[in-house]
C-alpha cells in the first residue's frame, strides 16, 4: 500500500509541475494590436532590422505612471535581448581569436565590458513607438524599438577597443541578429 501512495505522490508532482509550465505561456489579448500578441524579439520590419521590446503594467491608477512603467519594462526587455546579442558577439570573437592561436585573456574581458556599456547606451537610444491600453483589464502596453544600425554605430564608437575588434563585432552583429531572429520564429 505504501508503494501506491509513492506513485500517486509522484504523479501529483508531475501534474503540478506541468500545470505551472502551462500557466507561464503568453496569453493572447483579444482586440490588441499585433505587436502586443506577437511580443518582443529581433525582426525585419519594412527594410529595417530592429529589436522590439514589449512592456506591460496593470494595477496602476495613474495613467502617466502606468505608461512610464510600461515603457521602462519594454526597454528592459530590449536590454535582455541585447545582452544575448553581446554574449553571442563575445563568444564569436573569442572563438575567432582561439582559431588563430591567440590565448583568451584580459582583452576579451575588456571587450565584453565595453560591449555591456554599448548595450546600456543603446537602450537609452531606443524609442517608444506605440502604446495600447486594454480597456477590460486596464493593462497598459508599450512598444519600444532599437534598430540594429544604431547598435552597430555604438560599437564603432568604442574607443577602448582597437579598430580590428570593433570591426569584427560590427560585422558579426548581423549574423548574431539573424540567429536571434531565428529564435523568435521557433
Amino acid at each position: 500500500m505504501g508503494r501506491k501512495w509513492q506513485i500517486l505522490g509522484v504523479m501529483l508532482i508531475v501534474v503540478l509541475l506541468g500545470s505551472m509550465g502551462c500557466s507561464s505561456k503568453h496569453k493572447l489579448v483579444a482586440g490588441a494590436p499585433d505587436w502586443v500578441n506577437q511580443g518582443s524579439g529581433a525582426f525585419d520590419d519594412a527594410g529595417s532590422r530592429v529589436f522590439y521590446g514589449v512592456g506591460a503594467v496593470a494595477g496602476i491608477s495613474s495613467q502617466t505612471l502606468a505608461v512610464q512603467a510600461a515603457d521602462q519594462r519594454a526597454r528592459a526587455d530590449i536590454a535582455r535581448q541585447l545582452e544575448t546579442l553581446v554574449s553571442g558577439l563575445s563568444r564569436d570573437y573569442q572563438s575567432a581569436m582561439s582559431a588563430q592561436g591567440a590565448k583568451p585573456g584580459v582583452e576579451e574581458q575588456q571587450l565584453e565590458q565595453s560591449l555591456k556599456t554599448v548595450t546600456e547606451v543603446s537602450v537609452r537610444g531606443s524609442r517608444v513607438v506605440d502604446h495600447w491600453k486594454d480597456a477590460e483589464t486596464n493593462t497598459v502596453y508599450s512598444l519600444v524599438e532599437l534598430d540594429l544600425d544604431s547598435f552597430k554605430a555604438a560599437i564603432s564608437q568604442l574607443d577602448a577597443v582597437d579598430p580590428a575588434k570593433r570591426g569584427f563585432m560590427a560585422d558579426n552583429a548581423e549574423k548574431t541578429f539573424d540567429q536571434l531572429k531565428g529564435d523568435v520564429k521557433k
